[in-house]
């Protein structure tokens, strides 16, 4: 499984539209093949700042997200709205349970 992760910083003016971009990606006929989940969370003693989650089935299918308009625009609006502070990739495995 593949952790794909950016941590934004959102002026403040520019809020609701960040959580607008949010809801729209994560609507059920936005979801895309191969990703698994997608969360956003704030950091509770700086407001604006979001961490900002997906997982993935596998790099090859976050790669192909990657070169995709949609994913090239959703990081347009996000430097529209705030500022990028970083994007990180994450590959492991899932524990498997032994009898």
């Amino acid at each position: 499984m593949i952790r794909f992760e950016i941590l934004v910083k959102i002026h403040s003016g520019k809020r609701t539209e960040f959580l607008q971009l949010f809801d729209m990606v994560k609507t059920p006929g936005q979801m895309i093949d191969g990703r698994l989940d997608l969360e956003l969370f704030e950091r509770v003693n700086d407001p604006n700042n979001f961490l900002w989650v997906e997982h993935w089935k596998d790099n090859q299918l976050l790669s192909l997200y990657y070169k995709q308009d949609r994913f090239r625009a959703m990081i347009g609006a996000i430097n529209i709205l705030g500022q990028l502070v970083h994007k990180k990739t994450f590959s492991f495995e899932e524990e498997s349970q032994d009898a």
